[in-house]
């Protein structure tokens, strides 16, 4: 187990301070879930901060044996990865979450459980949420700026993130947090990058781009216009209209969207179990 030394005396204090007692926690919340998944949120007392937990599980061979395929045996868990990106994010200046610690359980050098824990973002909530809550106002005058709003702060932090080299790899809306600021302003974090790289070749890292633009704009159909969403596209590219090149690569984008749309649209369905309700979107009317 590796943890941050700032909070290093925090997790002792939460009963968080091992593996094995990491991964027996309850915790105050369940976030998510899956067979092989959780999510949990600890609220320490007396703490001034909250953390989340998450935890990857392979109970059975064939989850090991899969998991070393893609270099889990002698390299870093998915924990372990996260951990490192998350950190290189913050170093490049990166808007992501903040990890705490993580930790791993092998036998035989195969991995049987790892986890990541991350500092909580006060008054935040999934991108994925806020969204689909903030759509029960369309229409309203209110709710149009604080969507442009929404959508420019995003296209610029993405546009950062990417001109910093960095590619999430990952960038559905649900791994996006979106907290709201004083005078109908947005911010976000970045979370769940354990395949995210600094890619220092421009020509490979564009076809990382385009997967984490069409990521962004798979669900996006279904909840946004067509001019909110051009309205994304062309602040992340910072032009005032596209030309051929641009469109070119929109449908590029698109078409990687198109294939995306069906699984993440199911995801976030079942998704909404497990929304947090911790920070209420802002009222557009």
């Amino acid at each position: 187990m590796e943890i941050d030394k700032p909070y290093a005396g925090m997790l002792q204090r939460a009963g968080l301070g091992s593996v094995s007692s990491v991964l027996h926690c309850e915790g105050d919340c369940l976030a998510a879930w899956s067979r092989t998944t959780d999510v949990i949120r600890c609220d320490p007392a007396g703490e001034a901060t909250s953390v989340y937990v998450k935890r990857y599980h392979y109970p059975r061979w064939r989850h090991r044996f899969k998991g070393m395929f893609r270099g889990t045996l002698f390299r870093k868990s998915r924990a372990r990865s996260e951990y490192h990106a998350l950190r290189l994010m913050r170093r490049l200046g990166i808007q992501a979450v903040r990890p705490v610690a993580y930790g791993e359980r092998r036998i035989l050098l195969f991995v049987r459980s790892c986890f990541l824990i991350t500092e909580a973002v006060p008054d935040a909530m999934p991108l994925s949420a806020f969204i689909q809550k903030f759509g029960e106002h369309r229409g309203t005058p209110r709710s149009v700026e604080i969507r442009r709003e929404i959508l420019v702060s995003l296209a610029r932090q993405v546009r950062h993130m990417h001109d910093a080299g960095f590619v999430h790899r990952d960038l559905f809306w649900r791994n996006v947090l979106i907290r709201c600021l004083p005078g109908d302003r947005f911010e976000f974090y970045f979370l769940d990058a354990s395949v995210g790289r600094w890619i220092r070749m421009r020509r490979r890292r564009d076809e990382s781009i385009v997967a984490d633009i069409a990521a962004m704009g798979a669900a996006a159909p279904n909840f946004c216009s067509k001019a909110d969403q051009l309205r994304f596209l062309l602040e992340y590219l910072g032009v005032k209209t596209l030309d051929p090149e641009n469109r070119a690569w929109l449908r590029r984008v698109q078409t990687q969207s198109d294939l995306l749309r069906p699984s993440e649209l199911e995801r976030l369905r079942r998704g909404r179990v497990f929304a947090q309700a911790d920070a209420e979107p802002v009222s557009a009317e």
